[in-house]
């Protein structure tokens, strides 16, 4: 999922929550009076109610099937929260209430004499500014969160799609950083890759390597881990290049062997430019 698919999702949820809210709050007799200036009929609350329970199980839904299910369920949670909160600080100054109930007055002693009571006390006014700085603390830390959550590497908008014989995948490098050095300075990449579901019951071997292997026994790293997102790291050669090649080599349990390739500009731009930084620092050097 794009970044700006990622952002409409969580404006989905939350528009959801707040519509799921007031029709909620529409099927009760206090604040369906509240919300409409007078008493909602019976069957429209009913309806209201149940319209309600449905955004809501719509946007769990939606929310696990756009974010999975752990990270889907948290931040439903989360914007229903402040969908909440929201609701809470707005129903005070609703502007078709019903006007208020004409209280009887209660004449109240002080050192001064008889007097009235203050409509908006200190303490009440504190009470509101303290429970607005809450609400704007939750709204930032959350956002703060969701910020940090990261796009999954191979549904990121640089991973590469395409199709070994039958069989349809994505590749991509695990991220965009220059290669890392392991023991005897060798540069390493990892890699991840996924087929379709249906593919993967079909494929016994998938490897991976630097320009075109030369023999069927030589193709490279092999992918390991689960199907869903199986990953490889592999060695880069020195004379990795822009115009160098990255092959794919899928092997089907029917002995089929089908193979793709790219060029490493379109791959892995990061590393093709450290590579051509180590080149220009060594040229310099006398």
């Amino acid at each position: 999922m794009t970044p700006d698919a990622l952002t409409g999702a969580h404006l989905l949820v939350l528009a959801l929550g707040l519509l799921a809210f007031l029709s909620l709050a529409f099927a009760t007799e206090r604040h369906g009076e509240h919300l409409l200036g007078r008493m909602p009929a019976r069957r429209w609350r009913r309806f209201a109610r149940m319209a309600g329970w449905l955004v809501l199980g719509l946007s769990l839904a939606f929310a696990i099937g756009a974010l999975d299910v752990g990270v889907g369920i948290a931040l439903w949670l989360g914007w229903l929260s402040i969908a909440a909160l929201a609701w809470v600080f707005t129903f005070p100054r609703w502007p078709w209430q019903p006007p208020a109930r004409d209280k009887p007055q209660r004449n109240v002693k002080s050192n001064s004499g008889a007097g009235e009571v203050p409509s908006s006390s200190p303490m009440r006014r504190r009470a509101r500014a303290i429970s607005a700085l809450l609400l704007l603390a939750t709204i930032i830390v959350f956002a703060a969160g969701i910020s940090r959550v990261q796009i999954p590497a191979l549904e990121r908008s640089y991973a590469l799609k395409g199709q070994a014989g039958p069989w349809p995948f994505t590749l991509v490098e695990s991220d965009r950083n220059p290669p890392e050095l392991v023991d005897m300075d060798i540069p390493m990449k990892e890699f991840r890759l996924r087929f379709c579901d249906e593919c993967d019951q079909h494929i016994r071997l998938a490897t991976l390597k630097v320009n075109k292997p030369r023999s069927p026994r030589a193709t490279g790293m092999g992918f390991m881990g689960q199907r869903w997102e199986r990953r490889a790291e592999i060695p880069l050669p020195s004379t990795l290049r822009a115009d160098s090649e990255l092959w794919l080599t899928v092997t089907g349990k029917d002995g089929s062997v089908h193979q793709t390739f790219w060029r490493m500009d379109q791959v892995s731009p990061a590393a093709v430019a450290w590579f051509e930084q180590q080149r220009t620092t060594s040229n310099a050097q006398p």
